[in-house]
Formats: C-alpha cells, structure tokens, sequence
C-alpha cells in the first residue's frame, strides 16, 4: 500500500487477497457472515425479516448453511414499500436504528413509488470498498480525474458514486445530465479547462453533450478528451448493480469482458427462475437475487426483478469470484409467441447496421397490452439510406435472430425523444 493507504498503481487487483481467494475459502467466509447476520434477524431483531421467515415456519435453527439460504423466502420492492407505508417513514425492514444513519436517499422510482435509502458510516465503508475495487478494474487511479453525469437530488445515484470515487483518490467532477443549454455550456467549459481523465456518462448523454461541445467549435476528443464510443448494448454487461438500497456497484468486468465480477465477499448471489425458485446454472437467463452480508441495513434474499445470466467459467485473470451479465429489468420483457424478449436482444441486431447504430442505435419496443402475435420495433435511420432496402435487410435479421415475427416501422433520425439520464426503450401501445 503507499502512503495514502492505497495499492500501487500498477497493482493488478485492489484487494488481491480478497479478490483471489480460493472458492472454498470465499463460500465459509460468506457462511461465516451470512450466520451473523441471520443471528442479527432475531436478536436486532430485524422485524421485517423476522416476520418473513417465521411466517415460513423457519427458526434460526433451521438455517445453518449457505444451502438452507434456498429456504429464504425471497424479498421484492413492493414490500419494502408496503413496509415503509405500514411502519413510516423508514419501514421496519432496517438493519440499524435509523440514529446510527449519516445519510438518506431515495432510488430512482423506476419501478414504482420511490423508496426511502439509509447508510450507517459502516454501510458507506462497505459499499465504497466494492466501488474501488469495481472501479481498479477499469483502470482509475488515486489521482486521476473523473467526470460522471449522474443525477444528484434526492436521488442517491450521484452522491454515492461521487463519494465511491472519491474515496479512491480520484478527483471527481460532478457534472450532471444535460438539463439546459446553460449548464451544458458551463460544464463543457470545465470539460476544456480539466480535459478529464476518465468520463462515466449514461446512454446518449455523452453525445448530447459532444453535439453541443461541436456547436460551440469545440473537438469533443482534441479538446475535451472526451471519445464516443457509442452506445453498444453489451457495454452493460461490463458492470452489475443490485441497487443502491443493496450493493451499489455489486462486480465489473476485467479485461476479459466476459461479465462483471461479483462481490462474493459481501454479497451472496443467486440466479433463479421466478417461476420455479430454482436455482440457475451458467448462462441461464433468470432473475438476480441478493443476500447482503456485512452492512448495517442488509437485505436478505432481495430479488431485484433484473434479468441475468451467470458466468461460471473460471476466468484467465485470476479473479475467483463468478462473473454475471446484466440483460436488462422483467419490466421491460417483452413476449411474442411465448417468447420473452429485452431491449439488449433487439439492440444487438440493430448494432450489425450501420444505418441505424451511427453514432447510437435509437429505438423503441413498442408493447401492446395483450401478448402480441409480432414484436413492433421502432428505431431511427440515417439520412439517406434505402429505406425499403434497409428495412427488408433489417427486418429479415430481426426475424432470424429473435425467432418471432416483427414490425420494423423505420422513422428519420431525431424522430423519438432523447433522454438526460437512462433511455426508455420499451413503451407500451
């Protein structure tokens, strides 16, 4: 460690031993810890929990291994809602009395009603150790800089990323969406003076925001150092997050790019089928549940209602923990003839053409209330092109790969709306 109390720059992994540590001695340290916290369920007690697993006919003597965890019932949003609206205003589902807290946010209300976040100092020690070892692996460093567009509010998002990178040493400019013409020109400005290190941005937003640098007579890339990489779907499976409520940023990618590693250390995690509660095997899409072991306000067996697939395979760079593909929300399945299909599986074919992936595929899945007999996709095309031609060619491949029938509507470019923070792909008819 130097004398900041930070790995050498060219240290490989943040937390080697940690990251490295043999598969047998990774799941009795999550035994270990999974025991603690289940002892914390009725002696806290955690009434919430308590609840949930008496009304399962389950007493802690009756979860003794990782392999009884299967027992749990699971936990969705929805009933950290309903606990929030029966026991206001936090709930009875938390791990800490609410005096210990020393910071409050709320999620993003996405997926319903917003619920209300808290973090003990232990919480933000926990989650910003998984946020510096996510965050080595894409190559920042203690004094490097970095600008992210995350939203700041109640909203929790920009904050704890911010103090996640800032815990690592890196200088952090928190930049926000692009809201209005005024802050977009006063944080290019900033952009030209600092030209950032590293940029996080989310969907288009890096190229609203190299769009109006362009305006202004500025080069996004000499005078920013800004790069559009595009918004290629498999850029989210280089990193997985179990919300904020859970575990933040729960694993990235290594160079490898064949899934994110997980924090096994901190969190269990499970792929299941929401149908059956079975546990799935490796590339099995299913639905992400996690235990989180070591923070105050833990959540036990939390089904995030996200579509995902396990990477089982050991990995050439030396990493032990499994790594998972992050497909995209149950929300936003979409079924045709049986079939169940996301965004990300309709984005990866529009990303074979150019004509409707430069500079970013723009599309829409458009869901009708009853099950369709044919997957109606809308997406924008570039000046110029055959329309007729491309819409065969493309409409074929959509075919083909999907195994459903489709409605390939092909509009002009700048046709359906641009978003500052994440995109809304699927809209229901």
């Amino acid at each position: 460690m130097s004398a900041a109390g930070m790995p050498s720059h060219d240290r490989r992994y943040f937390d080697p031993e940690i990251q490295t540590m043999p598969r047998e001695r990774l799941r009795a340290l999550q035994a270990e810890r999974l025991a603690r916290l289940l002892d914390r369920v009725w002696t806290t007690p955690v009434p919430f929990f308590r609840r949930k697993l008496e009304h399962a006919g389950l007493r802690r003597a009756d979860l003794r291994t990782l392999d009884d965890l299967v027992h749990v019932p699971r936990t969705v949003k929805a009933e950290l809602r309903r606990s929030e609206d029966e026991h206001p205003p936090f709930g009875d589902y938390r791990g800490a009395p609410v005096e210990q807290a020393v910071r409050l946010g709320t999620s993003t209300g996405t997926s319903g009603k917003p619920t209300l976040i808290l973090w003990t100092r232990k919480d933000l020690a926990v989650d910003h150790a998984a946020s510096a070892r996510g965050r080595w692996r894409w190559g920042l460093r203690p004094g490097m800089s970095l600008a992210n567009a995350h939203p700041f509010g109640m909203n929790a998002g920009g904050w704890h990323f911010s103090h996640g990178v800032e815990a690592l040493g890196v200088l952090n400019i928190p930049s926000g969406p692009p809201e209005s013409e005024q802050q977009i020109r006063d944080v290019l400005e900033v952009w030209r003076r600092v030209r950032p290190d590293m940029y996080r941005l989310f969907g288009n937003v890096a190229t609203t925001y190299a769009e109006a640098a362009r305006r202004l007579g500025l080069d996004p890339a000499g005078d920013l150092n800004l790069s559009i990489v595009g918004d290629h779907p498999t850029q989210q499976h280089l990193m997985v997050s179990s919300g904020l409520e859970a575990l933040p940023l729960l694993g990235s990618a290594c160079e490898q790019r064949e899934g994110a590693h997980l924090a096994e250390d901190l969190a269990i995690v499970e792929v299941i089928d929401p149908r059956t509660g079975k546990a799935l095997g490796h590339g099995e899409r299913g639905n992400l549940v996690v235990t989180v072991l070591e923070k105050d306000n833990f959540l036990l067996r939390y089904d995030l209602e996200d579509v995902v697939r396990l990477n089982t395979a050991p990995c050439p760079c030396g990493e032990t923990h499994r790594r998972l593909f992050y497909d995209g929300r149950v929300r936003d399945i979409t079924v045709v003839e049986g079939h169940a299909i996301l965004p990300i599986d309709v984005a990866l074919v529009l990303y074979e053409f150019s004509e409707v992936s430069v500079p970013s595929a723009e599309y829409q899945i458009v869901r009708p209330l009853e099950p369709a007999s044919q997957l109606h996709v809308r997406c924008e095309h570039a000046p110029g092109v055959d329309v007729e031609g491309l819409g065969a060619r493309l409409g074929a491949r959509l075919r083909d790969r999907l195994g459903v029938p489709v409605r390939l509507e092909l509009v002009s470019r700048g046709a359906l709306p641009r978003f500052a923070y994440k995109a809304v792909r699927v809209v229901d008819a």
